[in-house]
């Protein structure tokens, strides 16, 4: 899975990595709401002491705002499809969905690139 990309900062995997394990230790340890304007300003706050700072240079809360939504909705959609019933099983280790092929075309879009 590839990192989002927000207007102004490049998420990548390890940066993304970096600020979940921060908003989550975070959110968990003082229940907090992960939305909310202070809890981000912590989280920024944590990124700016972090030991690799050049990572989150430029980073702002509007940023962090939208890729928690960002990754908010993929996990609706996971799990949205973890119901459906056409889905056979979670293959955990490679984090596939397997659903029977004659549906798998109506809810994943898939592009062939033909060389």
């Amino acid at each position: 899975m590839t990192a989002s990309n927000s207007v102004g900062f490049s998420w990548t995997e390890e940066k993304s990595s970096i600020f979940l394990e921060i908003m989550t230790h975070l959110v968990i340890s003082k229940k907090l709401d992960p939305l909310a304007d202070g809890t981000i300003e912590m989280v920024l706050s944590k990124l700016v002491e972090f030991k690799d700072f050049t990572l989150f240079r430029g980073i702002t809360t509007q940023d962090v705002k939208g890729h928690l939504l960002e990754r908010r909705k993929m996990y609706m959609r996971v799990c949205e499809l973890a119901n459906h019933p056409n889905v056979i099983g979670f293959v955990q280790s490679t984090s596939t969905i397997w659903m029977r092929s004659e549906v798998y075309e109506m809810h994943i879009k898939v592009t062939i690139i033909r060389i």
